[in-house]
């Protein structure tokens, strides 16, 4: 804090403290004291002298300074009972580190105010002048995010040695946080089992530290989200690894009370609404990688329910071969690359894949010579040559609206997160048909139901059939960790599976030559899948191209069986069938298929 603002403070403070004014001159009579007893001792020595001279300078000196300390505080405890708030010496009130995130350190060397104590919403607030224009703002501020406020006066000089507290624990939690991640970071890379001992760590840290901690798990597994869930007893944190959600630990309710604020300050949440559902997010740095994190919460029974999303800014998109395409599917999504002008669509629900598949196909078409422009709720990563809008429905910038703008802007290729509703629909038909490549997402469970779906939606089939080229339907199965993997032989059932299977690719797919296997893959864990038995995922998909025949199905408003009757009869193999394969490679598991394709 400048001296100059101290200073005036403290004349403001110390002028008002009495109505005689007498205080003020004893004020004055201090200094007015001091100022001679500091070169009167000094003179007393001699050469010989000196140090033991200087010695005596510095004690009476701090003698001195504690006496004008007290004084002055006095002063301040006087004020504050005339103000009829209470007093406080901030310099020398232990503060919980989680309050002085309330209020940032610029803002409270600014408004000459710090919290120390919460109770609920409760808040109380030490300040040196109850009058100060930014002190009546961060006030303000305040009861705006629905605390409510108990003042206490402090003095300058305990203002001052509270704000060093701040730099304390920035420091302090640093250096904690490096060694215990660090030392987490290998704890990480074992069983999942070993997470829970994290309990007792968490319940011992500040809000921050256990959410820096949580975040490095969530790293070092591989986690798409993590989800906090309040209970009756205690928080359950889980973490979805490879589409699979695993329980992590749990924290008292006590603790997550804290990392909820802490969380929800984080992301911009308002703090005193906590009945209603809110969004969010925020971001955080970890082995030079930028991860973005999309927040949800929703009120509960016991508490707000959170849902974290982990968005990796610098994530490298595969390759088709590294998703798991292959065969005729690979080499027909590598043509995809190569289109002028058309409809793509990538079906599926929510964590099926969708924007992954997206996004690698973007990269497909990027080059020096093609316009690329996105439309996205929200973006979710950033790519290097493409230019990405965010849509804001709020505002009326929505996707209809939105893609309509985006043709003025010359593109090549456009992507648009997904057809919604009609007017979407419609600007996504017409922007195909006028010479652009679009790509997009629609929430239907197998690629023959886009067609109806976009029906249903009020679609024309003659806009339908010119402008749609492709829908691919796909999942995420988990593969079977390298590291732990066993085969197993195989048992009647599968055998039979299978083979039932085998019969119907091989009508589609008269090229195959497949048998069944005798022996398949185990998921077995170990330390490197986290004893799940699982290590990454492989997509099962199945792909429709809108040849001539089906354009013309499509327009004579055919039945959606009738149209995969003759999609069939061209190659087409279903997400099963593709899953079956999978299975037979010794990619996964047959439970993993029929758990994704919910067969």
């Amino acid at each position: 804090m400048p001296d100059d603002q101290i200073s005036a403070t403290n004349t403001a403070v110390s002028g008002s403290s009495s109505a005689t004014g007498d205080n003020s001159t004893q004020t004055a009579a201090v200094p007015a004291a001091a100022a001679p007893s500091a070169p009167a001792s000094a003179s007393i020595g001699i050469a010989s002298e000196h140090e033991h001279g200087e010695g005596h300078d510095k004690d009476v000196n701090k003698v001195l300074t504690s006496i004008n300390r007290d004084f002055k505080e006095k002063q301040i405890k006087e004020r504050a009972k005339e103000l009829k708030i209470e007093y406080v010496e901030i310099g020398k009130t232990p503060i919980n580190p989680d309050l002085l995130r309330i209020v940032d350190y610029d803002i409270a060397k600014n408004a000459f105010a710090i919290p120390f104590l919460k109770v609920g919403y409760d808040l109380r607030l030490a300040i040196v002048d109850p009058e100060k224009a930014e002190t009546k703002a961060l006030m303000d501020e305040l009861k705006t995010k629905g605390f409510i406020l108990h003042l206490a006066l402090t003095s300058d000089d305990s203002f001052v040695d509270g704000l060093k507290m701040y730099e304390y624990h920035k420091k302090f939690t640093e250096k904690k946080l490096e060694t215990t991640v660090s030392e987490t970071r290998q704890a990480y890379d074992k069983e999942l089992e070993v997470l829970a001992d994290l309990k007792e760590k968490v319940e011992k840290m500040t809000s921050e530290e256990a959410l820096n901690i949580i975040e490095v798990g969530a790293i070092k597994t591989n986690a798409s989200d993590m989800h906090y869930e309040p209970g009756a007893k205690d928080t359950r944190i889980r973490f979805r690894i490879d589409g699979v959600l695993h329980t992590i630990f749990h924290v008292s309710n006590a603790a997550y009370a804290n990392m909820t604020n802490q969380l929800k300050y984080r992301c911009k949440m308002k703090l005193n609404i906590t009945n209603i559902p809110q969004d969010g997010r925020y971001a955080f740095a970890i082995n030079e990688r930028k991860i973005d994190v999309r927040v949800s919460s929703i009120p509960t029974e016991f508490g707000e329910s959170f849902v974290c999303r982990l968005l990796d800014s610098g994530k490298h998109f595969t390759t088709f071969e590294e998703l798991g395409y292959e065969g005729k599917y690979l080499e027909k999504m590598n043509n995809l690359a190569n289109l002028s002008y058309g409809m793509v669509l990538v079906t599926g629900p929510t964590g099926s894949g969708k924007t992954t598949t997206l996004y690698s196909l973007l990269t497909k078409f990027n080059d020096a010579e093609t316009k690329i422009i996105t439309l996205e709720d929200p973006i979710e990563y950033r790519l290097e040559g493409i230019v990405q809008s965010q849509i804001d429905a709020k505002r009326g910038y929505d996707f209809a609206g939105g893609l309509k703008t985006l043709l003025r802007q010359d593109p090549d290729v456009v992507m648009i997160g997904e057809i919604r509703d009609l007017d979407t629909a419609n600007a996504a038909a017409q922007a195909s048909l006028t010479g652009h490549v679009l790509l997009s997402t629609l929430h239907t469970n197998t690629a023959i139901e886009a067609i109806p779906r976009l029906v249903n939606m009020g679609l024309q089939e003659f806009m339908i059939a010119p402008s749609l080229h492709t829908v691919i339907a796909q999942r995420l199965a988990r593969r079977v960790c390298p590291a732990c993997v066993q085969k197993k032989p195989i048992s009647d059932s599968d055998r039979a599976i299978i083979s039932k299977n085998l019969e119907s690719i091989k009508i589609a797919r008269p090229d195959l030559n497949v048998a069944v296997p005798t022996e398949l893959v185990e998921a077995i864990g170990c330390e490197k899948c986290s004893k799940t038995g699982y290590l990454g995922r492989v997509v099962v998909c199945e792909m429709i191209e809108i040849d001539n025949e089906i354009k013309e199905a499509i327009l004579n408003k055919m039945a959606a069986f009738k149209i995969l009757e003759i999609a069939r009869k061209k190659g087409m193999t279903t997400m099963q069938e593709d899953g079956i394969l999978k299975v037979i490679e010794g990619a996964t598991t047959m439970a993993e298929v029929f758990r994704v394709t919910n067969s």
